[in-house]
């Protein structure tokens, strides 16, 4: 019954998720528009509930679901924009496989399956999880409110029933949907992730090739670890990719509902980790730029690009400040947060130093990021000595976005002393490593092997 609960509420995610890119008008191919729907979808569920929370409505089994189902409905009204995607999909779904993919398909596959089945299996066991966004699940589920029984013990010795609502949202959603552990819809992100990481990948470089870069992207060892062992930060990073592969999307076209999208997903991504809200002000000079063609900035094109950073304001304000100040019984105040000696920069250079000797540049580093990091080194210190640092347009988006969460994360560590090395800055580097992949992918000594292995057949 619950695989059968799974597979409706997948298709659910998935007909949502189409309303989306509807509504955004967004054209992509069968092999992106499936996983990225999928993710969409997801982020539907997250929000839903939430919602329903806002308006005070008892988020009950019917509730849950009928909202889930009547905003999926909403989303596909358009039908001028709706039926040609879904007429597209199904003209199109193909499924072309080489002989020399299928080594790598099964084991991708096996990776997926052991990652799901620990999803399914284990319960949540996280402390941030346990002491916040699950047990306010549980008792939502019992009490029909997310203000809850949780509150009503003594919660100064952690934030975490403080954060946003997206990962008690979705525990609510699958609890109902039959999966007492909730967590089964980190599985569903993992393997949308993983098949839109492998369609972009195969858009640049041979298939053969596309298969060892994601093979080496799976090997992060704590990054695969968090396919299964519920937190923000795996999610939270792949909006953060998705929203930078719109935001290439919109430099290729410049059409602004490209730019819309990539800023409602930013917004996700905020919605699922706060400060987020920070690096999406990092992109700013990025889309000015893209929409100038040089530095000589107009206001117009200034006023444009809040078309980005708004999504991320706006579900900060929802989740952060009007939901924790004015619905929960206990204030917890943000702004104390805050350093307040923003003028003394020795914080910033510390913790970019320690971010280096203790998490990248160390054994430690090794035994949780594996060698990608490395890898990335070479290939990019290859292909700026081979071509004097003439990068392609496409890697230098892509390097931009490295170097966001390169600079943004101790900046962020400086701006937030709570956030700190070894666990917070330990998980948000999960962000840097997408970008870093398709930077390789576009990476020019790859792709000129990939044109020879093409020649090959």
């Amino acid at each position: 019954m619950s695989i059968v609960s799974l597979l409706l509420l997948t298709i659910l995610q998935f007909i949502a998720g189409i309303g989306i890119l509807s509504l955004f008008n967004i054209r992509l191919r069968n092999g992106i528009k499936f996983p990225v729907a999928l993710l969409l979808g997801v982020a539907v569920c997250s929000l839903v509930p939430f919602l329903l929370q806002l308006l005070y409505i008892p988020l009950s089994l019917l509730n849950v679901m009928s909202a889930l189902v009547l905003t999926a409905l909403l989303l596909n009204m358009r039908l001028e924009r709706s039926l040609p995607q879904w007429q597209a999909f199904f003209a199109g779904i193909r499924i072309r496989m080489k002989g020399y993919e299928l080594p790598f398909v099964l084991l991708l596959l096996f990776i997926f399956a052991v990652s799901a089945w620990r999803c399914y299996y284990y319960p949540p066991y996280p402390r941030d999880l346990t002491s916040g966004p699950e047990v306010i699940a549980e008792y939502a589920v019992r009490e029909q409110t997310m203000v809850n029984s949780a509150f009503s013990v003594d919660l100064s010795s952690t934030n975490n029933p403080y954060k946003p609502a997206f990962i008690t949202s979705l525990q609510i959603v699958y609890k109902y949907a039959g999966f007492p552990f909730g967590q089964v819809w980190l599985s569903v992100v993992f393997g949308a992730f993983l098949l839109l990481l492998y369609q972009l990948l195969c858009e640049n470089v041979h298939r053969l090739l596309a298969g060892v870069l994601l093979l080496c992207f799976l090997a992060i060892p704590v990054m695969y670890a968090y396919t299964f062992i519920v937190l923000f930060d795996y999610t939270n990073a792949v909006f953060f990719f998705l929203s930078v592969y719109f935001l290439t999307l919109y430099d290729r076209n410049k059409a602004y509902n490209y730019l819309a999208f990539a800023g409602f997903i930013m917004g996700i991504a905020t919605y699922v980790r706060s400060e987020t809200l920070v690096l999406a002000c990092f992109f700013l000079p990025l889309v000015l730029y893209m929409q100038a063609g040089s530095w000589r900035i107009t206001g117009r094109q200034v006023l444009n690009s809040s078309v980005f950073v708004l999504p991320p304001v706006i579900l900060y304000l929802l989740s952060i400040t009007l939901y924790n100040g004015y619905y929960l019984p206990q204030v917890y105040e943000v702004g104390g947060l805050v350093n307040p000696h923003l003028l003394d920069l020795h914080p910033f250079f510390d913790r970019f130093l320690k971010m280096h000797t203790r998490l990248i540049f160390s054994s430690w580093g090794f035994s949780l990021y594996g060698y990608f990091i490395p890898l990335f080194l070479a290939l990019l210190l290859a292909e700026a000595i081979c071509y004097r640092l003439r990068f392609s347009r496409m890697a230098g988006i892509w390097l931009y976005a490295v170097l966001v969460v390169y600079l943004g994360l101790p900046f962020l560590g400086f701006l937030l002393p709570l956030m700190d090395l070894d666990n917070s800055t330990k998980r948000a580097l999960f962000k840097i490593f997408p970008p870093m992949l398709l930077y390789l992918s576009h990476n020019r000594l790859l792709t000129g092997l990939s044109g020879r292995l093409s020649k090959l057949g």
